[in-house]
């Protein structure tokens, strides 16, 4: 008898593995309309806070690196070269996120400020067959302060809505 219970606790023990896979995605952040040289401190920030996010919430992420998206200049391969970079991981979405800036009455446009940011438009690929799952978009409200506590904020706001959109469409949580 102690012989069976030993081997079925085994078996439990294998298979809860599979039966509790965490779901997995790589984080691909476009720089739109900012600086065509450098990548801002707001977008490292709206990347690192969605990361943590989903991370503190059983995801597996990665991501890639920050592109920077120049005026009337085509992304297309440099999204491919994200998308087949998480393809060979293994992970089960990309998803894709364009932090468009609006610079015209900044007086800091480096600076981790959410007057800064215009909008964030996202959408998760499915990496099996590329068709898109959810996709949003968020604008900064004005009631949040306008430093990098309220970016934080924000981006913890939208990785919420990311995350339940995610969950209530299909996706693997």
């Amino acid at each position: 008898m102690k012989l069976y219970k030993k081997m079925m606790f085994l078996i439990l023990f294998l298979f809860s593995g599979f039966a509790f896979a965490s779901p997995s995605f790589s984080l691909q952040v476009v720089q739109k309309d900012g600086s065509e040289n450098v990548v801002y401190e707001a977008s490292y920030l709206i990347e690192q806070v969605v990361l943590d996010y989903f991370y503190d919430h059983a995801y597996i992420v990665s991501n890639s690196p920050i592109i920077i998206q120049k005026r009337n200049a085509d992304i297309t391969g440099d999204l491919q070269k994200s998308f087949d970079a998480a393809q060979e991981g293994s992970l089960d979405l990309i998803i894709q996120m364009i932090v468009t800036y609006n610079l015209i009455d900044s007086s800091n446009p480096e600076e981790a400020l959410l007057n800064n940011i215009q909008n964030i438009e996202w959408k998760a690929l499915s990496l099996s067959d590329s068709s898109v799952i959810v996709q949003g978009q968020a604008v900064p409200a004005k009631t949040y302060r306008n430093d990098d506590d309220g970016l934080i904020y924000f981006a913890n706001e939208l990785a919420s809505k990311i995350k339940i959109a995610l969950e209530t469409k299909g996706g693997n949580k």
